[in-house]
């Protein structure tokens, strides 16, 4: 497998733009891999995944990271490891786009993001409005693969594109 920059599936999630660049089914299920942007005032609410474990790699920009309860600056050059079912979030408080490279062990929740993702066509886009029943969907169907948002609710409130709840 070979992909240029900007190769890979981009899809929109919770505000944060994802590009797969190698599916599980791709890795013998060993791996999946993605390149993520999170812009300014975006990222993930806290949340637990209890099939796979996470590793990143952060490529430019800074964002403050909830790990297990710890909070972390992670910035150019950070590198994190989370085995599965710690809690954690991430978010850009910087004026400037974070980019990371991510990766799941073993394979297969690429698909949540597949199934709850908007396409992402324009790369250089900002991000949609995360809307209620985006993030809802995003919920239910996380539950399908494992992934347990934390101190959420369907009916979280929504401001300026990016879920408030959990973030301060």
């Amino acid at each position: 497998m070979f992909l240029l920059a900007g190769d890979g599936i981009s899809v929109w999630v919770l505000g944060v733009l994802v590009t797969i660049k190698a599916l599980g089914n791709e890795t013998g299920g060993s791996y999946s891999l993605f390149e993520e942007v999170i812009y300014p005032g975006q990222g993930l609410p806290r949340h637990v995944h209890t099939m796979e474990d996470e590793t990143w790699y952060m490529l430019e920009g800074e964002l403050m990271w909830d790990l297990g309860g710890r909070e972390f600056h992670g910035k150019k050059g950070s590198f994190i490891h989370l085995p599965r079912f710690v809690p954690h979030s991430f978010k850009n408080k910087s004026k400037k786009p974070a980019r990371m490279v991510l990766m799941f062990a073993p394979g297969g929740v690429e698909q949540w993001y597949l199934d709850v993702g908007e396409k992402a066509s324009d790369l250089k886009a900002m991000p949609p409005r995360v809307t209620h029943e985006g993030f809802s969907q995003a919920l239910c169907r996380g539950k399908e693969y494992g992934i347990m948002f934390i101190d959420h609710r369907e009916d979280e409130e929504f401001s300026n594109g990016s879920v408030q709840a959990g973030y301060s």
